[in-house]
């Protein structure tokens, strides 16, 4: 097999609950997948919702180029041999700032996020804000490394890439409902479970409609000469269903919701089964 032509030239693998288990660890049995796939060419993008800050811990566990990211839910695509940024879709500014009046409204703590060098925080929170993050395990994990800024929403004129919430499934989902409703077409809003900070912390992002992981996904394929077809997609989440639809060959997780696994090709095993190697070994003859 090891001569054959592949039969798919990309694997699109999420992060959280997809190439990470439920300890937030990268297994060697897929980290050797990885390599062979590599070495006969096969591109490995990675396509998730964390921030690019949040996404190279996990790249530099990885022991084979990864070159190309698509971060922020597709808001982003970086190259992380350099950090660059590829392609950039934010959000208009009215839209942001309307997400953050309603996030607030419902009890919320806004996050806006953009597109900064490493060293510079990307997340700008409210000093309005503040009283709400010893509540919340994920805030209080990440409040040292956030900017705050005075007023309702940050001053400047650099464009937002999306707006975050995170809290408890239920006032998440009571924002979420309240969100689509305000903004309509205007933005997508996904809520998104956070299990490493807890069994019911959910996130809730709210970015452009032409920011998802399979239309930036779709601008990569577009310069390398490539189409749908040539794609093996593996997700978890909401936020993997555009790629999981369009693409040739499609996986969603064990542990994936039913609305998830219903818009796959197959269903493999979960992340601490090892639900990527799984499908990969049996596409690729590995």
């Amino acid at each position: 097999m090891a001569g054959d032509v592949p039969p798919y030239r990309v694997v699109a693998l999420d992060i959280d609950g997809t190439i990470l288990d439920s300890r937030q660890r990268v297994t060697d049995e897929l980290k050797a997948v990885l390599a062979r796939l590599s070495a006969r060419s096969v591109r490995a993008v990675l396509c998730t919702g964390r921030r690019w800050s949040g996404a190279l811990p996990v790249l530099r566990t990885l022991e084979h180029g990864h070159p190309i990211v698509v971060c922020s839910g597709g808001a982003l695509i970086k190259d992380a041999d350099t950090g660059r940024t590829l392609r950039a879709v934010p959000m208009p500014r009215r839209t942001a700032q309307e997400a953050v009046r309603v996030m607030r409204r419902n009890g919320l703590l806004p996050m806006v996020l953009y597109d900064r060098p490493a060293e510079k925080p990307d997340l700008l929170v409210a000093e309005r804000d503040r009283p709400l993050v010893g509540r919340l395990p994920y805030a209080a994990a990440h409040a040292p490394g956030w900017e705050w800024y005075a007023g309702e929403f940050p001053d400047g004129d650099e464009p937002p890439l999306v707006c975050y919430a995170v809290d408890e499934r239920g006032p998440i989902e009571q924002g979420l409902a309240a969100l689509r409703e305000a903004l309509g077409e205007a933005a997508i809003a996904n809520a998104l479970g956070l299990p490493r900070y807890g069994p019911t912390q959910t996130a809730l992002e709210v970015h452009d409609p032409g920011a998802t992981k399979w239309l930036s996904l779709a601008w990569l394929l577009e310069r390398w000469g490539m189409g749908p077809a040539d794609v093996v997609a593996i997700g978890d989440d909401v936020n993997d269903v555009p790629m999981l639809r369009a693409a040739g060959l499609s996986f969603a997780m064990g542990n994936a919701p039913p609305s998830v696994k219903a818009e796959a090709d197959a269903v493999t095993g979960s992340n601490d089964e090892h639900g990527v190697v799984e499908a990969l070994t049996g596409v690729f003859g590995l």
